[in-house]
């Protein structure tokens, strides 16, 4: 018996199978397979051959009896189309679709009870307490949310280095750091503007201006630190919401981070979350971070579903 764990990211897939004693058979990869920025063949291709390639030397597909497939973003009708997909490849296993905020928390707590805030491209908070609860805070999207994020950081970057340009704003180097990103030599507002809203991918851009902050903060920037330090209050927040509403009574070892922002700016945000973390707690507090990658962690929900399915007991409630 094997146990399939897939992780569809939008750069990247990874494939991961295992056998019923979790101990890892294969590793697969593949292209991009989120069907919100890929189009449909390459996210097919994507995930078979990250399937093929996980597959160890002379195993049959057939054998994979639990898939589970993390999916970021708004499912939507995305799940119909990603069934049918990995019901083509493995016409034999039970198929699980799965958010990937959901497979990050079994990342960082391997099915305890927590909170895991993921701050990636966009951001969300959730958490399961210890009566297999669920709750989740934020993740409304980059137009209306997504605090304490990639984007929002870059985002908040990019304000405030056109503020300093116009004199409504602190000084920082932000500004010198915006044109060097956008490959604009002058200080013409229109080459700025003509760069932002001409691009393809408005929302890949903005995100992607939140590594300059990050410099800029470890540089000594003080306007790219205070954005940072804004960040981690709306984490903070989310953590606080989620842990209210979760009902624990003690928060140790029950919150956990992840994400592609997170990580990138670890060494200058972590500190600064800890500190601020403290002062809302009154303890102090520790970061879990994942003890495993997303694609693993799916596979662990697949076999446990279906041996808690052989069990007939319920896969949702997570062991406290």
């Amino acid at each position: 018996m094997m146990f399939l764990g897939i992780d569809a990211g939008a750069t990247k897939t990874e494939a991961v199978i295992i056998d019923k004693k979790e101990r890892i058979l294969g590793v697969g990869y593949g292209g991009p397979a989120n069907l919100n920025s890929s189009p449909l063949q390459v996210v097919r291709n994507s995930l078979i051959k990250a399937i093929v390639e996980a597959l160890p030397e002379k195993s049959n597909k057939d054998n994979i009896t639990s898939a589970c497939i993390s999916i970021a973003g708004t499912l939507g009708g995305n799940t119909k189309i990603i069934r049918e997909i990995l019901n083509e490849v493995l016409p034999k296993t039970s198929i699980i679709i799965k958010r990937d905020y959901e497979i990050a928390h079994i990342a960082c707590f391997n099915f305890k009870p927590g909170v895991v805030f993921i701050a990636g491209t966009g951001s969300i908070a959730y958490g399961v307490n210890e009566k297999g609860e669920r709750v989740r805070v934020g993740g409304w999207g980059h137009l209306v949310g997504d605090e304490g994020s990639g984007y929002w950081v870059g985002q908040e970057g990019v304000r405030a280095g056109l503020k300093f340009y116009d004199g409504r704003g602190q000084p920082t180097i932000l500004y010198n750091y915006l044109k060097e990103y956008l490959g604009i030599e002058n200080d013409s507002p229109d080459s700025i503007i003509r760069a932002i809203y001409s691009s393809e991918n408005k929302k890949t851009l903005i995100a992607g201006f939140a590594p300059y902050v990050v410099k800029a903060a470890r540089e000594g920037d003080q306007v790219a630190r205070l954005i940072l330090e804004r960040a981690a209050e709306e984490i903070v927040s989310s953590y606080l919401a989620a842990v209210q509403r979760l009902k624990f009574e003690s928060i140790q070892g029950k919150l956990g981070i992840a994400g592609g922002f997170y990580f990138g700016a670890r060494d200058i945000l972590k500190p600064i979350l800890l500190w601020k973390l403290g002062r809302v707690f009154g303890d102090i507090v520790d970061l879990k971070e994942p003890i495993m990658s997303n694609a693993e962690a799916a596979a662990r929900f697949a076999l446990k579903t279906s041996t808690n399915i052989s069990q007939k007991t319920t896969p949702h409630n997570y062991d406290s």
